[in-house]
Formats: C-alpha cells, structure tokens, sequence
C-alpha cells in the first residue's frame, strides 16, 4: 500500500500516494488496527474491480434521482421537445453515469467503508458519498 501516517487531528492513518487518499480511521478505541489494515490492504489489492463493482452499484442506485432532478436538458428552453423529454431520450444510462465518476477518497472504518466520488457533473459537481459494508455490499449513496 505505501506508508500510512498518523494524524493527530482525524485520528486516522493516511495514505497520500496515488489518486485515491486513504484514511484508516483509528478515533473508535475498540478499532482493532492490525485488522483494519489488513482490510485495508485487500481492498488495496483489488482496488480497480472493486471500484468497477462500486461504480454500477453506485450508479443503479442514483441514476433516476439524476434523471429526474438533475436533467441533461434546459427545462426553460422554448424549443424543448417534451415527447423526448417523456421518452427519456435525455436519460443517463447507468453505464454511462458509472463512467462518469471517479474515485476520490477512501475512509476505512471498524464498520463499513465511506468511498467519496467525483460526481463527472452528473450533479453540478457535488460529490457522490458511497457506503459500503465490510463484505463491499453497498449500503447506501446520497450527494
């Protein structure tokens, strides 16, 4: 993985190296630590099919809020043509929503793991934040 080093001020071991910043987060003092960063470094290992996973999970999950209230057109535009409106022609798919995110941040924690992602302005550049059980099943995703 790299050299994780200790903060103070989160109370986590970070990992600054690469695209993805790592927190192992250390503030819960029941965490077991020799656990944690063994999770830590099986997730690392299989980061790219778990990010592959994440992603569709991700996207299946927030596709129609986008499509519903965050359209990929000008609601205000006198020339909208509204059958395609209703035939959601303007519709992200869920393929292309996953395409379109990116792995930011990851916080380990005793419990589950937090994955924040670049939204690709699928959402006016807010981010995605993604939880996942110790097993990688998704909890839940909001923005």
């Amino acid at each position: 993985m790299g050299t994780l080093v200790y903060e103070e001020i989160s109370e986590g071991y970070t990992l600054r190296e690469g695209t993805v910043h790592w927190t192992l987060d250390a503030s819960d003092n029941k965490v077991n630590m020799q656990e944690m960063i063994h999770r830590a470094e099986k997730l690392y290992e299989g980061l790219s099919e778990f990010d592959q996973q994440a992603k569709a999970r991700i996207a299946g999950e927030l596709v129609t809020f986008k499509n519903d209230f965050w359209p990929e057109y000008d609601e205000d535009d006198p020339n909208l043509d509204w059958d395609r409106v209703d035939a959601g022609e303007y519709n992200v798919s869920e393929e292309r929503f996953a395409s379109c995110i990116r792995l930011l941040d990851i916080v380990m924690k005793q419990d589950y793991i937090y994955c924040e992602y670049d939204d690709g302005e699928l959402f006016g550049g807010h981010r995605i934040h993604a939880y996942f059980d110790n097993d990688y099943n998704l909890i839940r995703a909001d923005i």
